[in-house]
C-alpha cells in the first residue's frame, strides 16, 4: 500500500481521542444552539457536521446524545434531528408548573420536619453543602432545585419534577449561558436554604417564587433576542 492509499484509508479513532473530540464538538454545538446560530426548528445532520469538521461520526453522534438529554435537540424516527423549538409562551407554562411543584415540595418538607426534625435538618445541611460544589461551565444549576424536591420524600412529586426537568433544561442552559447568572442564582439559593434551615417555610416559598420568576424573566428576554436575530 503506497503513501497516498494510506492517507486515504479511513482513520481509526482511539476511544480516548473520541471522548476528547466529543467534548470539543459538544461545547461548540451547544454554544451555537444557545446563541441562535442554529435556529430553533432547524434540522441538524450528523454526517454533514462530521464532514465539515473533518472527523468521524462517532464524536458527533455522542455529542448529539448529550444534546438530546439536555433538551437542546430532538430526534424523530426517519426524519432526523432538529433544534428544539423555544417560545415565551412555553416558558410561561413550564415556570408556572415549576413554581407549583417546588412550593408543594416545601409544604411537604414542612410536614416532614414536624415528624422527623433531626433527619430533615441533616438533609437540609447536605443540600446546603452541595451549593458550593464547583460545576463545569454549562452544568445545569437545577441540581439544587431537584435536591429541594427530593427532600419532600414524595415519590410521585419527584417523578413529575423529573419529567418537567427535561423540558426545563433547555431554558436553564439559556439562562446560565449569560455571564453572571450563575453567581446570582447561587445567592438566591443560599437565601432559600438559610430560610429553610430556620424553619421559616413561608419565607422559603416567598424567596423560591421570587427566584423562579427572576429566572423566567431573564430566559424570556434572552430567547426573544435569539428569535429576533
Amino acid at each position: 500500500m503506497n503513501g497516498i492509499d494510506k492517507a486515504n484509508q479511513k482513520r481509526e479513532w482511539d476511544p480516548l481521542e473520541i471522548r476528547s473530540l466529543t467534548a470539543i464538538v459538544l461545547d461548540d454545538l451547544r454554544k451555537r444552539i444557545l446563541t441562535g446560530q442554529f435556529r430553533p426548528g432547524e434540522r441538524i445532520n450528523e454526517s454533514e457536521l462530521a464532514t465539515k469538521l473533518g472527523i468521524s461520526r462517532s464524536p458527533v453522534r455522542e455529542a448529539f446524545r448529550v444534546l438530546e438529554s439536555e433538551g437542546l435537540i430532538s430526534t424523530l424516527p426517519r426524519k432526523g434531528s432538529f433544534i428544539t423549538e423555544i417560545s415565551p409562551e412555553d416558558v410561561d407554562e413550564l415556570f408556572d408548573l415549576r413554581e407549583i411543584l417546588e412550593c408543594h415540595a416545601v409544604d411537604c418538607i414542612r410536614r416532614r420536619g414536624q415528624s422527623e426534625p433531626a433527619e430533615i435538618s441533616a438533609l437540609i445541611e447536605k443540600v446546603n453543602g452541595e451549593l458550593f460544589k464547583e460545576p463545569d461551565a454549562f452544568s445545569v444549576i437545577s441540581g439544587f432545585h431537584f435536591n429541594l424536591v427530593e427532600l419532600s420524600n414524595r415519590y410521585r412529586l419527584v417523578e413529575l419534577y423529573k419529567i418537567l426537568g427535561v423540558s426545563l433544561r433547555r431554558y436553564q442552559l439559556v439562562y446560565l449561558s449569560k455571564k453572571g447568572q450563575r453567581d446570582i442564582s447561587l445567592e438566591h439559593h443560599k437565601g432559600i436554604v438559610d430560610a429553610l434551615k430556620k424553619g421559616k417555610y413561608a419565607e422559603t416559598k416567598k424567596l423560591l417564587k421570587a427566584h423562579i420568576r427572576y429566572v423566567e424573566n431573564m430566559v424570556k428576554k434572552q430567547i426573544k433576542e435569539v428569535l429576533a436575530d
